[in-house]
């Protein structure tokens, strides 16, 4: 398996929740299960399935949460180019068809974020827009459809 970009911002998030989750199956469910199951028939009690399915949930999530932080490498400034599109970038760009101008920031998964337009790389967007110049036109197979979108400017993003 590849790496997993992230900032190192993104990847103290994904270890705080990797910790919390933590907490959450060693302590919390635990406490939950014995709460519930000291209520009788556990056939019929539903708080005690409603533990064991966040159970499942949260030791599913913790080992997706775990392989991506063992390949997790963080990314800075001067791992990349000034001239084209890449992580740490702020994207802005035209839409061909609408004409609208919208920006977007591509950072690593744990920067995830886009009430602020902050999208992953591995987003379909940000795939279309990386390794791209100004004045370029791109093709951004997104889940709306195809967007032709010319890549205005962008710069190094300074939350980064």
């Amino acid at each position: 398996m590849g790496s997993n970009f992230f900032t190192a911002e993104g990847l103290r998030k994904l270890r705080q929740e990797i910790e919390d989750l933590e907490r959450l199956i060693k302590v919390d469910i635990p406490r939950d299960l014995n709460t519930a199951a000291a209520h009788g028939d556990l056939r019929e009690n539903a708080e005690y399935a409603a533990a064991k399915e966040k159970q499942a949930f949260s030791m599913t999530r913790l080992r997706e949460l775990g392989e991506r932080v063992r390949n997790a490498e963080i990314v800075r400034k001067r791992d990349f180019p000034d001239d084209i599109v890449t992580l740490l970038k702020r994207v802005k760009f035209k839409d061909l068809e609408t004409g609208e101008i919208e920006e977007c920031v591509i950072l690593g998964d744990g920067d995830t974020d886009l009430e602020n337009e902050i999208i992953s790389y591995q987003s379909p967007l940000a795939a279309s827009l990386i390794g791209h110049k100004k004045g370029e036109v791109v093709e951004a197979e997104v889940p709306g459809g195809i967007r032709r979108l010319e890549i205005l400017d962008f710069e190094f993003f300074e939350g980064a």
